[in-house]
């Protein structure tokens, strides 16, 4: 298997001192910054815009990775792309049109994603997997960090990565050091991660726990 890529997920930083926060991850080696954009519609929860995205991506070199938790993401879709993001991941879910969407971002010169919440089969993805760059799979209700892995939603992992062998599976959703390696074993290849990491005082220490295989 290709190198598991650490995602760590901003909404669980200090947004006091976010460009430190950012920062640290860096020299800590993450791989990626996760954006958790919320719109208090699709999920119960509002996080951050436009502007907070922008300006935190101006504070580090490494792969945004921005995703999408909310309605009708096709209608905003041109102010995110401007924003040149490496990904942009939005939900199977609340798109009216997901065959033109995923062309938007390709053609933006964007990385593309889908992401599936936990009553959403895996069968849903068919009729878009050959023209993805990753799929995220959620293993809690999206909305809120901190949130305990659902059980259920692990088979999943299997089941796309015997579907599609070289895609990037991407999962978010209670990813600790007591379970990464079974969802890595499984086929999931980019972790992201909130409490995981950022619950620790040494970020360099955290994310080196979850490279050991």
């Amino acid at each position: 298997m290709k190198k598991v890529v650490i995602s760590p997920s901003i909404l669980s930083a200090d947004f006091s001192r976010i460009a430190d926060e950012i920062r640290a991850l860096e020299e800590a080696g993450a791989d990626a910054i996760h954006y958790d954009v919320m719109d208090n519609h699709f999920v119960p929860n509002l996080t951050f815009g436009f502007k907070f995205v922008e300006d935190a991506m101006k504070n580090t070199t490494m792969k945004s990775d921005v995703h999408l938790m909310i309605d009708r993401p096709e209608d905003s879709l041109d102010a995110w792309l401007a924003l040149k993001p490496a990904a942009l991941t939005f939900h199977i879910e609340a798109c009216r049109d997901t065959g033109n969407t995923i062309a938007r971002i390709r053609e933006a010169g964007v990385e593309a994603a889908l992401s599936i919440k936990p009553a959403t089969p895996v069968s849903a993805l068919l009729p878009w997997l050959s023209s993805l760059d990753a799929v995220l799979i959620m293993l809690v209700e999206p909305g809120f960090g901190g949130q305990a892995m659902l059980p259920e939603t692990v088979a999943k992992i299997e089941e796309l990565r015997k579907l599609a062998p070289s895609l990037c599976i991407q999962v978010d959703g209670g990813v600790k050091k007591d379970n990464y390696k079974k969802l890595t074993a499984l086929g999931a290849n980019n972790l992201v991660i909130g409490s995981g990491i950022f619950a620790e005082t040494n970020y360099t220490k955290a994310i080196q726990a979850f490279r050991e295989m």
